[in-house]
């Protein structure tokens, strides 16, 4: 959710304003030699993010989070300049990695009595008190996309969502494929031998609503993390991927053994979950489809094996996967 003031996005921990690279924030940087006692001081860029907002709004709230006002919020902390940690630290306040405020916010949109801060109005990092750590910067955004504009967040069962998504011109997209319960083609999803014991069937799987954009986006990101988990086995004593006949050799080792093309479920959900995080959607939305696939894991164990390949399990991955 984005609400504006004045034109401008409103800053809040639920939303992805930042300061970029602030510049330059002096701090002192080991070595600490005879000729620089307490250090060399180095300017370093700093950062700071909306996610991090502390003593914002108490009632009124942004995606059910909390909302930057005038001298009273701020992030509790910015990054950057964490090698400038000999003990002077930073050449202002001694502090790096300190929190960040506002000194710029709304003349009449106010929130909970305050003015609230928004896209654009400058901050600045590294306090330890009201004065900073080095000159103010602007508060940046995200692009506005739109690469789900005009589709609510819409997270839960196939089934419950996915008419309501079409409805809304999106599509409803399984956040763990359903290849990874299965043994057999998506024609033969409905059929309990060949589906794993305990998973969710393909109307019950957890699915978010999605724009055509956002779904292919997410589809690609889905692809490489499955496969990685899938191929993880295929590497040196030095954890490096192998090539040629040795990665063949390997391969085969693998299928006969049922690991190519398979991992555990702790596995395969949390590069599921992860996947989300290359959309252009609110946080809280994010937010709230890790917590659906979290809480519909737990009827599998962690070292559950499943699918992760697009192409069939082997012989030995599907007893793995069935448990026989």
């Amino acid at each position: 959710m984005t609400v504006f003031a004045n034109g401008l996005e409103v800053s809040c921990k639920a939303q992805a304003n930042k300061v970029i690279a602030a510049f330059p924030y002096v701090a002192f940087t080991p070595p600490q030699t005879p000729a620089t006692p307490p250090g060399v001081p180095v300017p370093y860029p700093t950062f700071g993010m909306d996610s991090d907002t502390d003593k914002g709004t108490s009632t009124v709230k942004i995606g059910g989070e909390t909302v930057n006002q005038k001298n009273k919020s701020y992030y509790s902390k910015c990054t950057g300049d964490e090698a400038g940690c000999a003990p002077k630290k930073n050449i202002i306040t001694s502090k790096i990695t300190g929190k960040e405020y506002a000194h710029a916010w709304s003349n009449d949109v106010k929130m909970d009595g305050e003015p609230v801060n928004r896209f654009s109005d400058i901050a600045s990092n590294d306090h330890t008190s009201p004065q900073g750590g080095g000159p103010p910067m602007i508060r940046a955004g995200r692009p506005g996309t739109k690469a789900n504009a005009g589709i609510e967040c819409m997270v839960g069962s196939y089934d419950d969502i996915a008419d309501k998504c079409n409805e809304a011109g999106g599509e409803a997209h399984h956040i763990v494929p359903d290849k990874a319960y299965r043994t057999g083609t998506r024609d033969q999803a409905d059929d309990p031998k060949k589906r794993v014991a305990g998973a969710p069937t393909l109307g019950e799987g957890v699915c978010i609503c999605l724009s055509p954009k956002n779904h292919d986006k997410i589809h690609e990101a889905e692809r490489e993390g499955m496969d990685a988990i899938g191929k993880a086995g295929a590497v040196d004593a030095k954890g490096k991927p192998l090539k040629g006949e040795a990665l063949k050799k390997k391969k085969e080792q693998l299928k006969k053994s049922g690991e190519w093309g398979t991992g555990t479920s702790e596995e395969v959900h949390d590069v599921a979950k992860s996947t989300l995080d290359e959309l252009d959607l609110s946080p809280e939305c994010i937010r709230k489809a890790k917590r659906a696939v979290t809480k519909q894991s737990k009827t599998l164990d962690g070292d559950q094996t499943l699918r992760t390949s697009n192409a069939l399990p082997s012989r030995a991955a599907k007893g793995r996967m069935m448990n026989r």
